[in-house]
């Protein structure tokens, strides 16, 4: 039995429904509140309870000998979810989550975390610690752990969420927006996720990226193309961001992560590439052909 926590998510979802199309039983843990009638529909075992209730993570782990975890909070939160916070979920739930797995005698963890960050105002960012927290827990446990780290994703950070909206023909970059990255697809993320929760054997870490190295200049540059129009692009000065992650960590921590992560990506290039995707028999979407799809569908 596999269990998916993070599923009413859109990487989550993807995850599931690869699992399910490999002839997988699948169990995913949703929240009370959420809506988990699309996972229903794909004839999954659906399991209330939240990693904030230790309590409500024992039943769902019964019979469990892998568990997947997508979870966040991030864009919930910006989204306007008061209910949730970084250090209840991406903590201490978490905390809660890998302590339970051990106990019922999971076998496989497979977690998604994310690829550098690792000094700095990256480092510094409440959601980045929450991860590497996760990260330091799972090591420390008997399970065969993975942690994933892909490089930031494409449909949020090429995207009106990230910034960039071919449909109004706007953009902002997050310091000079020189520094060159993987942007990779959700989707072949969702597929290296779903290989290495059923992979005979998988490596303890894995780190990568998309097909190819584009900076975030370069990739408006590439919708002005796409689109066949000129953006309006304004820049936050590194200053602006560096001073806001100091002072939104502890009101704002969502926030104030976005702001430390985005400084932290505009000083230090990305430096892991598409390898264990190909390795894995995935044929990744480049950040060109992501953003040929998205100006054609803003037509």
């Amino acid at each position: 039995m596999f269990l998916v926590c993070g599923a009413t998510g859109d990487l989550g979802g993807r995850v599931v429904r690869r699992l399910v199309a490999d002839g997988r039983q699948v169990r995913v843990l949703v929240r009370p509140t959420s809506d988990a009638g699309a996972l229903e529909a794909l004839g999954v075992e659906v399991v209330p309870g939240d990693l904030r209730d230790p309590a409500s993570l024992v039943p769902a782990m019964a019979g469990v000998h892998t568990v997947v975890s997508t979870a966040n909070t991030l864009a919930r939160i910006l989204a306007g979810d008061k209910g949730l916070s970084v250090r209840d979920v991406d903590v201490e739930g978490n905390q809660h989550l890998v302590r339970a797995a051990e106990e019922a005698g999971v076998r496989r963890f497979v977690y998604l975390s994310a690829a550098g960050f690792d000094q700095g105002a990256g480092a510094r960012a409440p959601f980045v610690a929450a991860k590497r927290a996760t990260e330091r827990a799972l090591r420390q446990t008997s399970m065969e752990t993975v942690l994933v780290r892909p490089d930031m994703f494409q449909e949020v950070w090429l995207s009106p969420t990230g910034g960039i909206d071919p449909q109004k023909g706007r953009a902002t970059i997050y310091g000079k927006g020189n520094a060159a990255h993987r942007y990779v697809a959700v989707d072949d993320v969702a597929a290296l996720v779903a290989h290495l929760a059923v992979a005979d054997t998988v490596p303890p870490e894995v780190e990568f990226g998309g097909p190819e190295a584009i900076t975030p200049n370069e990739a408006v540059a590439a919708f002005e193309r796409a689109t066949g129009r000129s953006f309006t692009v304004r820049h936050v000065p590194r200053p602006v961001l560096a001073v806001a992650s100091r002072l939104l960590a502890r009101p704002r921590p969502a926030l104030a992560s976005v702001m430390g992560m985005s400084l932290h990506s505009d000083t230090h290039p990305s430096t892991c590439d598409d390898r264990p995707l190909r390795e894995a028999g995935i044929e990744p979407r480049s950040v060109t052909a992501y953003v040929e799809e998205t100006a054609a569908s803003t037509v």
